[in-house]
């Protein structure tokens, strides 16, 4: 054998036939499997044809592609397909004949439209009789474009015929999308049309415009009157909707958001108009209220869904935009504005908070009010997005999300607007060959369809790669799911532009499952908007809801996906019970159904009317507000100040950090009086505690002298000894220069009355951006020293400050201590600090943490101070609160950060870094934020915010893309050396778990407490449990950061077993930027907590104590 020869023909067979063998072996199957068009014989290419003055420099919708519907047409059992096109006559429809084979019968169904641009289509049965229609939203009237939106009815044998000018829905708009559902709970399905508007506004156009129609754009609601008049009639106005060309309508659900048993409408809008949100009010109107149930919206919202992607029983709501998640495309890409015009957006022209990136509404309870939560979440950057569809794809029990991605070219990118700006500018003609230049200028924008793997709770995991999406590059739009092969798993359908159509096979293991049909009655024969929840493990719908959704097929982005709800059971094998719920609010509960197939609930079945209040009774807060009944009228008023004018770097604004409160009962009566620090050119208020428990504002005129000062902590304490509670009050604030008169501190002296005058002598002479006080007896000699944390010298934000001590010798008179006593000398940018005995040694310690700090302790040796940094803690806090947190006797630390709810990256990729340095010798100190990727950091702003800062940069660099993707030491290059490296390795609020010998655990807060910055704790006794309640957000941030403002007062606890927080509740009516939260005795022997919010009235609550 040794001797035999292997023809090399033969040889070289072999080599391929091992390496092929073993390249097979090494590929990992994903969970979606992208089926070619020669397996399945679906043959659809949205092809965009090429037409003069067609194109995007004209429409700017023109690379938006078209949707998907999937749908059983000929009630087979087998979900088919439709394809809407850009062209005329080239929609198609795909009949499913099994085992993922399909046949085109479009020709035979005469289903391929007639007008020259098809964009949304819908499958509802709306005629019902059983079958399913199509119905296929256009644009025309428009752009050259000619037609009519267009309704196919089945004909039950596999054909259609086009009927929509005899039902009264032959609209010729610039329609997106439209939706079938029973707004009126009349039995039949009446029809929503989202439409786009043709942009006629070059500049930002009041709010006030909303109620002007327009003919072509604006979004029209029709009554289904077919039964009375034969056809749908226009009741737009009467009902309440705007008809108006600010609405660029992308995305539309519908749902009963608030749980009242009535469905309500949410449209994406793009560009400057807000999102609406339309509240079903159950009289055939709907009331747009989307101001005063969100906080911000996506900016340039595209598609929607609504599902309760976190099994608490409340449909959320996510929007999509076009954030990319990679670096060079980043930097290169416009997307939100500039402070100035973000401003005269929202207070001249009457429009919400926007921000460029896809939005995730964690619903609070029956659409009470909503958090965004999409940074936190990992979902608010996919690129150029469209098409978002919840569904649970793994069948593990929990909801997934797909995002359809990519723009053919990119019209935003910097370089390209730039380029075609100076075209226009030098007087080029507008011609054919003109116009192919220009797109020829566009950067392609390919990307890949997303998607994440959700937890059940509030974060979801990019599994792109993992489940078979991520090398699917191309320009993907519409997308609809439905179980194509009835395998008990979702299979997704994607309309792609100038590329085939996806078909993407779900290989999900094999779990337990079960999807549900619905048999409805009257014209809506297929129970669209009914509700289900799925119980399990033995549970009662009383007081466990497992998993819920409403069926809607209308969802994502110009698409519809099949007319069932589907639930993944994981390995559970059990199903206790599923409650139904109709749309005429009938129900019907099945117990023991059988899982593992199709479940088809009969109508017939249901009875009783469903009380939504009993099912989702309304939350007991834990604390009532009683603020009118203190009759309290005091607010705090934040004078205009915009620090990025000043400095134009810095990571968020300092002039907004308060009001603080002290709390003391001042005139020695058995009630707490308090003190609320003003802001600048406001005095700060006095407020007497009376017998009745009402409130009573005392020493107007004192105060009054002082108020050309920004208040920034008070607190009272007896400084000369007389056993009388004085004040002292600290200042700072971002926009007095240093040594300014506005920035000396004041020592109000109690007379034994409760009124104050100032002191003659300063207590500390500190003209600084000071941030905390603090007291308390270092020295154990009797009476109180005082702390004084200092933030920021004005107009040099990152460099470090002097922090100060000083010692009273009980008769108004205090000594600075020196760096012998404790080390404070340039101890950095301070925001908060606490005394308590860490080691139970009869000596107080002072905790003192702040922005690019470490939580540091200064341990009291009998009246002199060591310093100890808890290793790895450097963060950018904001509060410290000492508790004993899990009983043992000793003071643990709880401590307010940032958050994770937050453009900002750190942790395990690296810490967020801020270089600070005056890089351009102007005599101005710049500040550059950096984040790390792959071990590479990038600036976090882009070229024009950095070269406003620095024009030295312009110079170095002509174009956005020869600077994005470029890591800072590329970008500073020569300049980069010499600078102050600040760091922040945590952004997660914490508590410190001291374990008595010197030691600390650091541990994150819930994630629910990790939605904005913390800047107050308060404990208390709730029913025998010790409670927290942690409040923060801030709004003072520039728009590309996006303001924080998803944490309302929340309440938590520790689990002394489990050794962990655990979250409890929200006060979730209780917006707004919280600085500042105090207990007082209040009339009666009972407590109330103070709440004070930045720019907003005091809020006083009373503990419940109930369960």
């Amino acid at each position: 054998m040794s001797g035999c020869k292997i023809p090399t023909r033969y040889f070289l067979l072999f080599l391929l036939i091992i390496t092929g063998t073993q390249s097979c072996k090494n590929h990992k199957a994903t969970m979606f499997e992208s089926l070619s068009p020669s397996k399945t014989n679906v043959r659809f290419t949205n092809k965009l044809e090429k037409k003069s003055l067609l194109n995007i420099l004209y429409y700017l919708y023109y690379y938006n592609g078209g949707g998907v519907a999937t749908g059983d047409i000929n009630n087979d059992g087998l979900p088919d397909i439709y394809f809407a096109a850009n062209s005329k006559g080239n929609n198609k429809l795909f009949l499913n004949k099994g085992n993922f084979q399909f046949e085109d019968i479009t020709e035979k169904a005469q289903v391929q439209g007639t007008a020259e641009w098809s964009t949304g289509v819908t499958m509802a049965d709306i005629n019902g009789d059983g079958f399913l229609d199509i119905y296929v939203s256009t644009v025309s009237g428009k752009f050259g474009l000619t037609g009519h939106n267009e309704l196919f009815i089945n004909n039950k044998d596999n054909t259609f015929t086009e009927r929509s000018e005899q039902y009264g829905l032959n609209t010729s708009c610039l329609t997106t999308q439209t939706a079938f559902f029973d707004y009126d709970h009349d039995g039949d399905l009446d029809c929503y049309i989202l439409n786009q508007s043709d942009h006629p506004h070059a500049n930002i156009v009041d709010t006030v415009n909303r109620r002007k129609y327009d003919p072509l754009a604006g979004d029209r609601l029709y009554r289904n009157d077919v039964n009375t008049t034969g056809k749908f009639t226009d009741v737009s106005k009467e009902a309440g909707i705007y008809q108006s060309s600010l609405g660029y309508g992308l995305g539309l659900g519908i749902a009963d958001i608030n749980n009242d048993g009535w469905e309500d409408i949410y449209v994406g809008n793009d560009f400057h108009e807000n999102d609406y949100y339309y509240v079903n009010n159950g009289n055939g109107t709907f009331t747009e209220s989307g101001a005063s149930h969100f906080r911000h919206y996506s900016r340039f919202s595209m598609g929607n869904d609504i599902a309760d992607y976190n099994n608490d029983g409340q449909l959320d709501i996510v929007t999509v935009d076009m954030l990319p998640p990679d670096e060079k495309t980043l930097k290169t890409y416009g997307s939100d504005e500039n402070p100035d015009i973000y401003k005269v957006k929202l207070e001249l022209r009457g429009y919400q908070n926007q921000y460029s990136r896809n939005c995730l509404q964690r619903n609070n309870g029956s659409g009470i009010s909503f958090d965004e939560t999409g940074l936190l979440s990992g979902v608010s950057a996919t690129d150029w997005s469209w098409c978002p569809l919840f569904a649970d794809f793994d069948n593990d029990g929990n909801k997934d999300l797909f995002v359809s991605s990519g723009i053919k070219r990119r019209p935003v990118d910097l370089d390209f607007i730039r380029f075609a700006d100076r075209r226009k500018s030098q007087g080029m003609d507008t011609t054919d060959k003109y116009d192919d230049e220009t797109i020829e200028a566009m950067p392609e924008g390919n990307s890949h369809p997303f998607l994440f793997k959700g937890d059940g709770q509030l974060t979801f995991h990019d599994v792109s790669d993992t489940w078979g999406t991520g090398k699917l590059k191309g320009c993907s739009n519409g997308a609809a799911y439905a179980d194509l092969d009835n395998d008990g798993d979702l299979d997704l359908v994607v309309n792609c532009l100038e590329a085939p159509a996806l078909i993407l096979k779900n290989n999900t293991p094999k779990k337990n499952y079960i999807s549900i049909s619905f048999k409805g009655d009257k014209q809506n024969v297929f129970g669209v908007g009914t509700k289900a929840y799925v119980f399990t493990s033995g549970s009662h719908p009383n007081s466990y809801r497992e998993q819920y959704e409403q069926m809607m097929p209308e969802r994502g982005f110009m698409s519809s996906s099949t007319m069932q709800s589907h639930f993944g059971l994981d390995s559970i094998n059990h199903i206790d019970s599923i409650l139904i719920v109709w749309p005429d609010q009938q129900y019907q509960l099945i117990k023991n159904p059988t899982i593992n197939k199709n479940l088809v609930v009969d109508k017939k079945e249901a009875s009783g009317a469903f009380v939504y209040n009993n099912f989702f009774p309304a939350n007991k807060e834990w604390m009532q507000d009683i603020s009118r009944q203190v009759n309290c009228n005091w607010s705090h008023k934040e004078n205009d100040f915009v620090d990025y004018n000043v400095q134009y770097l810095i990571p968020h604004g300092l002039s907004t950090r308060g009001p603080k409160l002290a709390v003391a009962d001042v005139n020695k009566d058995g009630l707490d009086d308090f003190y609320a620090c003003g802001a600048k050119f406001q005095p700060g208020t006095l407020m007497i505690q009376q017998k009745d428990g009402t409130f009573k504002q005392s020493d107007t005129a004192v105060f009054s002298k002082y108020a050309i000062s920004e208040e920034v902590d008070a607190i009272f304490f007896d400084a000369n000894g007389d056993s009388f509670p004085d004040l002292f009050v600290i200042t700072g604030g971002n926009e007095v220069p240093a040594n300014e008169i506005a920035l000396l501190d004041n020592l109000f002296i109690n007379d034994g009355t409760g009124h104050f005058k100032r002191a003659d002598e300063p207590m500390s002479v500190v003209f600084e951006n000071k941030s905390c006080v603090a007291v308390a007896d270092v020295d154990n000699d009797g009476d109180q020293d005082i702390f004084i944390g200092n933030l920021a010298s004005p107009a040099k934000y990152g460099a470090p400050t002097t922090s100060y001590l000083y010692i009273n010798d009980g008769h108004t008179h205090f000594t600075k201590a020196g760096d012998n006593i404790i080390p404070l000398h340039l101890l950095g940018m301070v925001t908060a600090a606490t005394f308590v005995d860490i080691d139970n040694d009869g000596w107080k310690d002072l905790v003192v943490t702040g922005e690019w700090m470490p939580m540091k302790i200064f341990k009291n040796n009998k009246g002199k101070f060591s310093e100890t940094d808890l290793p790895q803690s450097t963060g950018l806090w904001q509060s410290v609160y000492a508790t004993d947190v899990n009983g043992d006797g000793y003071a643990d630390i709880l401590a307010g950060n940032w958050g994770l709810n937050t453009k900002f990256w750190a942790g395990k990729n690296g810490p967020l870094k801020l270089y600070v340095k005056d890089f351009d010798n102007n005599g101005s100190t710049e500040q550059v934020l950096a984040y790390t990727i792959d071990g590479k950091e990038y600036p976090f702003l882009a070229k024009d915010e950095l070269e406003r800062a620095m024009p030295v940069l312009k110079k170095y660099y002509l174009k956005y893309n020869e600077v994005a993707g470029k890591t800072v030491q590329y970008i500073f290059y020569d300049l980069f050396k010499d600078y102050t490296e600040l760091k922040a390795e945590v952004l997660a609020s914490s508590c410190f778990i001291n374990d008595g010998k010197g030691n600390f655990k650091r541990m994150d807060l819930p994630l629910e407490l990790q939605l904005a910055p913390i800047f107050s704790f308060a404990a208390f006794d709730h029913n025998g449990t010790m409670t927290w309640l942690a409040a923060g957000n801030f709004y003072n941030v520039v728009p590309y950061e996006g303001r924080y403002d998803a944490l309302q007062p929340s309440f938590f606890s520790y689990d002394k077993t489990g050794s962990k927080f655990q979250y409890n509740s929200e006060l979730a009516s209780l917006a707004g930027q919280a600085r500042d939260a105090k207990w007082i005795n209040y009339a009666g022997g009972s407590k109330v907590l103070i709440i004070a919010r930045n720019n907003e009235p005091l809020i006083f609550l009373k503990p419940t104590n109930s369960n």
